[in-house]
């Protein structure tokens, strides 16, 4: 009985320390390679980090292109577009409009405040858009500001050309005038514009420009949602 006694707590001892020293270097083994797990974690976590914020851009503009109905191309330009219209807000300008032969009329016409030249374009079918063109895109170092001019240079050729019958592709015609107009939202802004001696109210979209209803209402009529 001693002798098994004995037998069993040598067995154990040796049990004992094979554990432990199997132990001690796991541990040794860890605290070689440690750091340098470490180092490999971070480097894969930064690596994730970096290509996620890297697609985050991506995402957004993915996500204005759906949430505007613009192609993803053109997403950039047509926010630069919004954001001219917030500028030019309280401006109403007076157009001076030209109309090509093929029937396509261009209203042209620059902000006294801010310098910006805003183009519509309208076709037989009655489909229209907002352009803008912003000032600091014309100006040149050391000139004066331009759009006036270049406004004026438009109606001039125009009318050059039309001195010459048979030359020219393009007559003057009547402009129009805003008689007011409203942000109301990012995706709708309310106009009230002046033609031909008659008030029409256009509900837009300032981002992609185009023209989504207009009809003929009394000149004083709100530029609000409801109208």
């Amino acid at each position: 009985m001693k002798r098994a006694a004995t037998r069993m707590m040598t067995s154990e001892a040796i049990t004992f320390e094979g554990t432990t020293a199997m132990t001690d270097r796991t541990l040794g083994d860890d605290q070689h390679t440690g750091p340098t797990g470490r180092v490999v974690s971070l480097l894969k976590t930064a690596a994730l980090v970096v290509t996620i914020v890297g697609a985050v851009p991506t995402a957004i503009t993915a996500y204005h292109a759906w949430q505007y109905k613009v192609p993803f191309s053109q997403v950039s330009h047509r926010l630069a577009q919004y954001e001219i219209w917030e500028r030019n807000i309280d401006c109403k300008i007076e157009y001076k409009a030209l109309s090509t032969a093929e029937g396509t009329k261009i209203d042209a016409g620059a902000c006294d405040e801010t310098g910006d030249i805003s183009l519509k374009v309208s076709t037989d079918d009655g489909k229209a858009t907002y352009e803008w063109i912003a000032y600091n895109q014309l100006q040149k170092p050391g000139e004066a500001p331009p759009p006036a001019g270049l406004i004026d240079l438009l109606i001039g050729a125009a009318q050059a050309q039309d001195a010459q019958p048979g030359k020219g592709n393009i007559r003057l015609a009547q402009g129009l005038e805003v008689v007011c107009q409203s942000l109301v939202s990012k995706t709708q802004l309310v106009r009230v514009v002046r033609e031909d001696g008659k008030c029409f109210r256009e509900i837009m979209s300032p981002v992609r420009g185009t023209v989504d209803k207009r009809e003929e209402v009394p000149c004083e009529t709100k530029c609000t949602a409801a109208g």
